[in-house]
């Protein structure tokens, strides 16, 4: 059966730069549509494919992406629609990829869930019927979103409620508001926002750029990750006892719905919470909540509302993400009208009138501790019971916290009388909730004034002194009486006051007396800030929360003017006291609150007195006859009262006025420092106060838990510093930029506090060890050849550039001086995990700050104080040199301990291990599947390559890149290669290469003959131990030359001898290998070269499914053993470093081709049992050095090898696909061409018939031939070494 397609070639660079197909015309689809094609796509890797969304309004917006891929095979792709309400087409976009030819093929497209179902006659009750008999979800009336087919979902009395209640942002904020203090605030906007790649690019309402929203812009450099933007609606009437009562038609009938769009990579979370008032403190419930990023679309979300008796008001909390590409926006907001009584029959509202709020409600309870607060301490601070203008004295706090946890010193001295000074008893963290006082009432009595709360959680040291004043609550007026007019009252206006009148007589008529009379004791007392702060031993303060107290009220006031309560954090506000303003026609204005210091306004009595003056309260502008102190301002700088209520108290002080009926404004606060910082109106009526509430170790925290109000009901988990909570709010997990390998350590550390006893064993344990191991060492250096310091004092006997204490990097002259020391107190060694280049290195747990609970696991390198004054040397070199490296795969510096001996470097420590054990655990087995893939051994190289990249591009020499000196994150999925050990790293960056003499050990199997032989060392001496460390990641972490002496390697190498690709390498990877051993340094490639060389061999499908070898031999006991000068009885142990030659003219000059054939042959003998490579099929090329021609250069090859017919076979065939020339790395001769240091070159390779012994064949015979270069000695043999043994034997140099 013939089927068709969609096929869409792109075959010649030039041409469009976007392919599209359109769909037909559409009407209208469901919430759940959705689009769903299959996709064939080749060499696409670099292109695009887009659905497309064009409305009738000439609207266009991007549905969904999808990036392009070379799979070259069907896949079945699913992409969101969503609701749409208007006409619309759908446009597939097809970005063609730079990559030629490719194509992308469609079929199968199918729209799913899009249409409505067909009409029926009967809805369900949770339905609404449309005029055309579609039913549709109740949840969808009324909800801005027109989902009938003719609107009538929308005009169901849905104009009836407030303006908060239907709110699409087109006229406004609708009421609502962003709360105050907000750090961010919310927007309004149309169109795209101000940061690329987040927030949306158009409205819900209208689909279009012109439509307005709400949104937070995330951009801000100076805001932290996690800090809150909260929009508020006004205070709502709570709904019907119908939506609570699950026997009525009604139930639940209350909810809310709104659009919103979280778009952007660093998106952090968006929550709903719903606020209840209390008479004591407010219940905020979360009723949603979401996190991350949902994709470039507006999302829909319904809420209903829970059992609400008491007013409240919803909150959108949006709170920022890791970074600045995270913008929240909000549209349609809308409250069903049912909330409100409307749509709703009489007999079921049982006479409900939401404008008027009748309705009896039941008493809430209070917030209920939580279980794991119940039996902890905290400490709550008061006025201990004294009211007005001062503060109380030591014998009120003494009878005020009798039989309670809190102990104080109450102040005496000059401006500071009244104070109360507390000692942190343990360090920690504490949440520290502070409330202001109440302003006081007018003269009628009547109305409220609040103080605001502000909350932050800090860290306290031990014996730690913080400064407590409670502000008092402001007095409240006379009560305007004029049944008492004549008659001596409490109050009484001011002699030296002018402007006001007093009554001598009574009035002939009482009316039009009073409408004569100047009542000045109309207007209470500003209630006082609560302050905490610290003080420096010059006595100058410091912040850390200031409560502002509420201002007082006039006569006649309105609640429903806010500006009397206190106020959260205005940053724009200086901290001083505030203005009294005074009209030219009156002179006698009410008193300012004081600030944080005075102001530069004219002082007065009523004016409340900052706290650098000593937060006295001011006097009110009228005398009260018993001593009560009426309208006067509280401890904490309330101003006095007069014909207005006097300002409240601050860091920034309330104004005041002078006309009548006018209130005081609230103070302003302030947080200086801490974490979970909010301010609030506390609406409780009082006096300030102050909770200060250790954090505890529960809650089901990672680390600790905190309370966040007061009754100790609301709790969160804290994490320390560099982490971070995960969506569940209880885990901690590491921030990007941290290792992922701290988790576990953050357990062990509470854990460790626990048993602190068994710590005090183990340190004590470990020192007797780490005494007898020095006396151990002691002895041996006092009774030995001294051969250590021997080798330390002749390191580097003859380095040609000498040691510059000024070290450059990047411009910069650096010194000792630019170490980060840590303390030594701050680390405590574990174990032993090897020897280093310099002497011991150790695991240890590091400590930001003596007393955290929070260690680090970290890597010691140490260097004995027994060491020569070059060895301290080189050691603060490697220091110097790893502390300026910043890249991700390199090992971490963390610091050093260069205090004292022994000193110490210290650095990350990564619980992978080395790659080489690392690879060896994982060779497959014939009874175990192989836990790696190919993939995984390319992501392990080309980690290495970008961190050798950055050395290079420093002007960096490692000059030990293995795999040994390679580590890793983890051993499990994710894990990240790091290079280490830089104990042989050197600067070149004022000189192109590094000449090093005398007896240094060098690891000769990763050095290219110029190195070994003449000490010359150049970043493309990285470049050959980088082709070796990946010949080693591909043999699975065999030794390279298996079986060969360092005598023999180097004899080998200089001759033309090459290592042999792996088995199972591909021919891809090989090429790079052989090119990273070109014998010329200037011929081999550059890091940036050869990581775009293996990205290609990442995009290759023949390279990634390339099977691994199976072994069967359990790994390799071969170490990695560094000596000096090995004997004879050494050579067995074939170490990977050697003494280097002082030049070729050690070599036996005299060496020819048939002399090394014969020792190989001899060698291998009759004795299969010691003949073959640790790796199967291993082979060698070699070069004879001699100067004299060779007529018939013969090649030595293992017929049964299955490396041999892989190069035959596949290395030298042409090649179907080849990058572009300008990435190609000259491989198009033969692999082996790249491997002969002459450059003769053999275009094939003949293999010869199955045979139990090593065939010689002539490498003039047919199919073979030279090519030469004209620079070079020519006619030199190459010889390829191998065996037939079967694989994982050793093989006889």
């Amino acid at each position: 059966m013939l089927g068709h397609f969609l096929y869409l070639l792109s075959k010649y660079a030039g041409g469009p730069n976007e392919l599209h197909v359109w769909s037909p015309k559409y009407v209208r689809t469901g919430e759940m549509c959705k689009l769903s094609l299959w996709l064939h796509m080749s060499n696409m890797t670099k292109g695009k494919f887009r659905v497309v969304i064009d409305a009738m309004n000439h609207t266009q917006w991007v549905a969904s992406e999808q990036p392009g891929n070379d799979d070259n095979t069907w896949k079945n792709y699913t992409f969101s629609v969503g609701p749409i309400t208007q006409e619309f087409n759908i446009i597939l976009e097809v970005v063609p990829s730079n990559v030629y030819p490719s194509h992308i093929a469609l079929d199968n497209i199918k729209l799913k869930n899009c249409f409505p179902d067909p009409p029926q006659n009967v809805c369900m009750p949770s339905q609404f019927q449309c005029s055309d008999n579609v039913c549709i979800d109740a949840s969808r009336v009324c909800n801005i979103n027109k989902d009938c087919a003719n609107s009538e979902d929308e005009h169901q009395d849905c104009f009836k409620v407030q303006a908060f209640a239907r709110c699409t942002f087109e006229e406004g904020w609708c009421g609502w508001h962003n709360r105050l203090g907000n750090v961010l605030n919310w927007t309004l906007n149309n169109g795209s926002t101000a940061t690329s790649s987040t927030g949306p690019s158009y409205d819900h309402t209208y689909q279009n750029a012109t439509g307005m929203y709400v949104y937070v812009d995330m951009s801000g450099k100076q805001v932290d990750m996690g800090t809150a933007s909260v929009l508020e609606s006004p205070i709502i009437n709570p709904p019907p006892r119908y939506h609570s009562n699950s026997s009525s038609p009604y139930h639940n009938s209350c909810f809310i719905t709104f659009y919103y769009h979280k778009y952007g990579p660093h998106s952090g979370s968006l929550g709903l919470f719903l606020v209840e008032l209390q008479r004591i403190t407010n219940i905020s419930t979360k009723l949603w909540w979401s996190y991350g990023d949902k994709g470039n679309k507006w999302l829909r979300q319904v809420i209903t509302l829970p059992n609400i008796t008491n007013q409240y008001y919803l909150q959108f909390e949006a709170r920022k993400g890791y970074s600045s590409r995270g913008d929240t926006a909000i549209d349609d907001i809308s409250i069903s009208p049912k909330c409100f009584g409307i749509g709703v029959p009489a007999e079921h509202l049982n006479g409900y009138d939401y404008q008027s709020g009748f309705q009896t409600f039941e008493p809430v309870p209070s917030p209920v501790t939580h279980v794991d607060f119940v039996n902890s301490t905290y400490y709550l601070f008061t006025p201990c019971g004294s009211t007005g203008r001062h503060g109380p004295t030591q014998e009120n706090c003494l009878a005020a916290y009798n039989n309670t946890d809190t102990n104080v010193t109450v102040l005496t001295e000059k401006l500071l009388a009244g104070i109360q000074k507390w000692t942190v008893p343990e360090e920690g963290y504490y949440t520290i909730i502070a409330k202001g006082a109440s302003g006081g009432k007018g003269s009628d009595n009547h109305g409220t004034s609040w103080g605001a709360m502000v909350r932050t959680v800090v860290e306290l040291r031990k014996g730690q002194n913080l400064y407590i004043l409670v502000g008092q609550e402001g007095n409240s007026a006379c009560i305007k009486n004029f049944a008492s007019y004549n008659r001596r009252t409490v109050c009484q206006q001011k002699p030296n006051n002018t402007n006001s009148r007093e009554p001598t007589k009574r009035p002939k008529s009482k009316v039009h007396e009073v409408s004569k009379l100047t009542f000045l004791s109309e207007g209470g007392g500003g209630g006082g800030a609560t302050f905490v702060f610290t003080m420096q031993r010059n006595k100058e303060k410091k912040p850390v929360v200031v409560a502002a107290g509420g201002g007082g009220l006039g006569h006649g006031s309105s609640d429903s003017i806010n500006i009397h309560h206190g106020h959260g954090i205005n940053k724009t506000l200086a901290p001083t006291t505030g203005n009294a303003h005074q009209p030219a026609d009156i002179s006698v204005p009410a008193g300012a609150g004081g600030g944080w210091r005075s102001g530069n306004y004219t002082f007065r009595d009523t004016t409340g007195l900052a706290l650098q003056q000593g937060a006295i309260g001011g006097k009110a502008c009228y005398i009260s006859s018993d001593g009560s102190h009426k309208g006067a301002g509280g401890f904490g700088g309330g101003g006095g009262g007069c014909t207005s209520g006097g300002g409240g108290g601050g860091y920034t002080g309330g104004r005041a006025w002078s006309q009548k009926a006018g209130v005081g404004e609230g103070g302003y606060s302030w947080i200086e420092i801490g974490i979970l910082q909010e301010a609030w109106v506390s609406r409780r009526r009082g006096p300030g106060e102050v909770y200060i509430i250790p954090a505890i170790y529960g809650c089901g925290c990672d680390y600790l838990c905190v309370a966040l109000d007061t009754f100790r009901s609301k709790v969160e988990c804290l994490c320390p510093e560099g982490w971070h909570l995960a969506e569940d709010h209880l885990q901690c997990i590491p921030n990007p930029t941290t290792s992922s390998g701290l988790l576990t350590k953050v357990l062990i550390g509470v854990v460790g506090m626990l048993v602190i006893t068994v710590l005090f064993l183990c340190t004590f344990l470990y020192n007797r060890y780490q005494r007898k191991k020095d006396a151990k060492m002691r002895r041996m250096i006092l009774s030995g050849p001294d051969l250590q310091l021997d080798r330390l004092r002749v390191a580097s006997d003859s380095m040609m550039t000498e040691y510059n204490p000024n070290y450059e990097f990047g411009g910069g002259v650096y010194s000792l001086r630019d170490l980060k020391e840590i303390p030594r107190e701050h680390l405590q060694l574990v174990k032993a995990l090897g020897q280093g280049a310099f002497g011991e290195v150790y695991q240890g747990f590091f400590k930001n700050r003596a007393g955290d609970a929070v260690e680090m696991p970290v890597a010691v390198k140490t260097l004995p104080e027994l060491s020569t004054s070059q060895a301290e040397t080189d050691f603060l070199m490697e220091a110097l040199i790893m502390s300026k490296f910043n890249h991700p795969n390199i090992v971490h510096f963390i610091g050093v301990c260069f205090d004292k001996h022994p000193r110490f470097i210290v650095i990350e420590l990564l619980a992978g291990g080395d790659l080489k054990t690392f690879l060896r655990e994982s060779r497959p087995k014939p009874d175990r599947a192989a836990p790696l893939t190919m993939r995984d051994l390319l992501s392990c190289i080309v980690d290495v390559a970008k961190g050798c990249k950055y050395m290079e591009e420093n002007r960096f020499i490692h000059r030990d890149i293995a795999a040994r000196n390679c580590l890793l994150t983890t051993k499990g999925p994710g894990r990240v290669v790091k290079i280490a050990d830089f104990g042989m790293a050197r600067d070149i960056y004022r000189a192109d290469y590094y000449r090093k003499g005398g007896k240094a050990m060098l690891p000769i199997k990763w050095m290219p003959p110029e190195a070994f032989l003449d000490g010359i060392f150049t970043t493309k001496t990285d470049v050959w131990s980088f082709g070796v460390l990946m010949w080693e990641v591909m043999s699975m972490g065999y030794m390279p030359y298996t079986g060969c002496a360092n005598r023999e390697v180097m004899q080998l190498v200089t001759n033309g001898g090459r290592l042999a690709p792996p088995t199972n390498c591909p021919s891809q990877l090989y090429a790079i290998m052989t090119q990273c051993w070109q014998p010329n340094p200037d011929d081999r490639p550059g890091f940036a070269l050869i990581l775009e060389r293996l990205g290609y061999c990442l995009q290759d499908p023949d390279v990634i499914k390339a099977p691994l070898p199976v072994y069967t031999k359990p790994p390799s006991s071969e170490r990695d053993t560094t000596i000096m000068r090995p004997t004879a009885l050494e050579d067995c142990l074939q170490p990977d470093y050697l003494v280097p030659l002082p030049g070729p003219n050690n070599f036996q000059q005299t060496t020819t081709a048939t002399n090394l054939l014969d020792t190989q042959q001899h060698m291998i003998g009759n004795s299969t049992s010691i003949i073959g490579g640790g790796l199967p099929g291993q082979i060698l090329t070699a070069e004879s050095r001699t100067g004299h021609q060779q007529q018939q250069p013969s090649l030595l090859l293992d017929t049964d090898s299955p490396t041999a017919a892989a190069l035959s076979s596949s290395l030298f065939q042409p090649q179907q696909q080849q990058p572009p020339p300008s990435q190609q790395l000259n491989n198009n001769s033969s692999l082996l061409q790249q491997t002969n240091i002459n450059n003769n070159i053999a275009n094939s390779m003949v293999v010869a018939p199955a045979t139990n012994k090593p065939l010689l064949l002539n490498a003039n015979a047919t199919h073979l031939h030279h090519h030469h270069h004209h620079h070079h000695r020519t006619d030199q043999p190459i010889y390829i070494i191998s065996s037939n043994v079967k694989q994982d034997t050793e093989i006889s140099c």
